[in-house]
């Protein structure tokens, strides 16, 4: 596998692009299930920084970003760790194999690190270069697909899914298309082998408009698929004969009566095994009714709770949503986050039912709010990233837990988890198995090591480029500012020079064969000693803070006759004038009419 990790950096600093792009469910050895191509920083860095003004030399914004980015991608390695981990954690539980560390205790066990040894003597045989998870390179006549999922996240399925599905309440195209497993360039779900699914609605003809099209026919679908009427908001009993599962879809209002009437009737039923309810409009982290769905279910069979707020179907796809307990969340998130896109939802219900993670759970799923997309962006507000109020004390990041929710997202799609993969990830490990993965990472002794290694060497090529970018930028800032200085100091010198002239020519100091020219140029070093020291003094703390004191006294001072701070000449000029003025006029004239004769002059 070759995927280049900082992909997501362009995710992260390009405008416009917060939402999460949505990848199909396909990965091959090397990048063949990629996301679409991005424009990653690194590629702009290594053609050439540019500032704003075209010059060349990066501004303290951009280099702030620079170090943004850096932060982002040294999180984002954190995820890969963990995904990885996970991944071989997956395939060593279904295909029974063993770590280092295990083998030690059995003996009889083949190591991980064994097997895939197996597989990469297997493709080196046959010529084909071994790619980064012990399988081959992208040539299709020597790479099945059973390799590659074998090198893959494997999650833990349902079994007895039976033949036969039953949805109720819709008949959704993104639904249908999930459960018809037939999806051209997306994998197949294992355990899905529907020949029949039946869709009882309230609007038939409507439904046959919408599920009915080009895509369905060539699929397949329409040979499985019958669309019926509803005889109510729920399926009776004789309609649920012979339905192994059950997706219904029923409305929050309703849930308080319907729940523990879908309860009975799966109890009652002889063939069903596996029940998927969705509730939308849900605004708070409890469903009235669900307990009772639960008690039923006992060993008769598997449920789960889908709760949703309000479905757009205009909603873009591929966004920052969120996957988890319902009981986990709050009241804010479910409040703030606006909706979710049907189809997003309806594609989560279909792998919900494909998976044993989700049996007896409650789950729920929203989308982020604008805000917090766009939080997803910037680092954890932690170490030299931490934000402070007015007085110093550091600010706690509440957008931390989407910040790494949404790193874990991305990672998912970027290596191209498929989405059954990606659901199951998140209901079952989550934001706490990550967080509890950052705390404690485990020891790693098995090929997943090798890969790390490899991809932080890539990183640290990566960091290396930077840190040269940087220092070179950061040099030619700084031999631009001592250019400017100079420039500067040299201005500064030369009227000293000129001044010393004049002062010097009056006094009878210089001789008068002396021009202004050899002058300047008599004791132009020490007027470039002046001049640094006129520089320093004027661009001190000292100085700017008299320059405040002197603007803030002058404020409202072309009212006034005198001012604190004033300049020293204009000050002895109209001491002059009022005392002439007084003499001229002192039985004539009041203080204030004086004041305003000196004023108008």
């Amino acid at each position: 596998m070759k995927l280049l990790r900082s992909t997501f950096i362009a995710f992260c600093l390009t405008p416009g692009a917060l939402a999460f792009t949505a990848t199909t469910n396909c990965l091959s050895k090397t990048n063949a299930a990629a996301p679409a191509k991005f424009t990653t920083q690194l590629q702009m860095s290594s053609i050439s920084v540019k500032s704003p003004s075209g010059e060349g030399i990066p501004d303290e914004d951009q280099i702030l970003k620079e170090k943004l980015f850096r932060q982002v991608l040294q999180e984002k390695n954190v995820v890969m760790d963990f995904l990885d981990f996970i991944t071989e954690e997956s395939i060593k539980a279904t295909y029974g194999i063993a770590s280092a560390a295990e083998e030690e205790e059995e003996t009889g066990a083949e190591s991980f690190a064994e097997v895939l040894a197996e597989k990469a003597a297997e493709a080196g045989s046959s010529g084909d270069n071994i790619g980064l998870f012990g399988g081959g390179d992208a040539d299709s006549s020597s790479t099945s697909m059973e390799d590659i999922k074998e090198t893959r996240y494997q999650p833990n399925l349902r079994s007895d899914l039976g033949s036969t599905v039953l949805v109720s309440g819709t008949a959704d195209a993104s639904l249908l298309k999930v459960l018809n497993n037939n999806l051209f360039g997306q994998d197949n779900i294992n355990n899905f082998q529907f020949t029949k699914i039946k869709a009882l609605v309230e609007n038939v003809a409507l439904a046959k408009k919408t599920a009915i099209s080009r895509e369905a026919r060539y699929s397949g679908l329409l040979d499985k698929l019958s669309i019926e009427p509803s005889s109510g908001a729920l399926p009776a009993a004789a309609e649920l004969e012979g339905a192994s599962s059950w997706i219904a879809q029923i409305s929050s209002t309703d849930a308080p009566t319907l729940l523990p009437q879908v309860a009975e009737l799966a109890k009652n039923s002889n063939d069903l095994k596996h029940v998927i309810v969705l509730v939308t409009g849900v605004t708070s982290n409890a469903v009235e009714g669900w307990d009772a769905l639960e008690a039923a279910s006992g060993g008769n069979f598997q449920c789960t709770l889908v709760a949703v707020g309000e479905l757009f179907t205009d909603a873009k796809e591929g966004g920052l949503y969120h996957v988890g307990k319902l009981a986990d969340a709050t009241d804010a998130n479910l409040a703030s986050s606006g909706g979710m896109s049907s189809n997003e939802v309806y594609q989560l219900l279909g792998h919900a039912l494909a998976l044993e993670s989700t049996s007896n759970q409650a789950l729920t799923a929203y989308s982020y709010s604008q805000a917090a997309i766009e939080a997803v962006a910037s680092p954890y507000a932690e170490g030299e990233f931490t934000a402070r109020d007015e007085d110093g004390n550091e600010i706690v990041d509440e957008m931390k837990e989407v910040k790494m929710y949404g790193r874990l997202l991305q990672g998912l799609r970027e290596i191209g988890f498929t989405r059954t993969a990606e659901l199951d990830v998140l209901v079952e490990k989550g934001l706490e198995g990550f967080q509890e993965f950052m705390a404690n990472p485990p020891k790693r002794e098995d090929t997943f090591t090798l890969a790390k290694a490899s991809r932080d060497e890539q990183d640290e090529k990566i960091m290396a480029i930077l840190d040269a970018e940087i220092a070179k930028t950061e040099a030619e800032k700084k031999a631009e500012e001592e250019a400017i200085k100079k420039g500067e100091i040299e201005v500064i010198a030369q009227q000293w020079a000129i001044k010393e002239y004049s002062l010097r020519s009056i006094g009878g100091d210089v001789d008068p064969s002396v021009t202004e020219i050899d002058f300047i140029k008599s004791v132009w070093d020490q007027a470039l000693v002046e001049a640094e020291n006129t520089y320093d003094y004027i661009n001190s703390a000292e100085y700017k803070k008299q320059q405040e004191k002197t603007a803030k006294d002058a404020i409202g001072s072309e009212n006034k006759l005198f001012w604190n701070g004033m300049d020293p000449l204009l000050r002895k000029k109209r001491e002059k004038m009022v005392e002439k003025v007084k003499k001229q006029y002192m039985d004539l004239l009041s203080e204030e009419e004086l004041e305003a004769i000196i004023l108008s002059e």
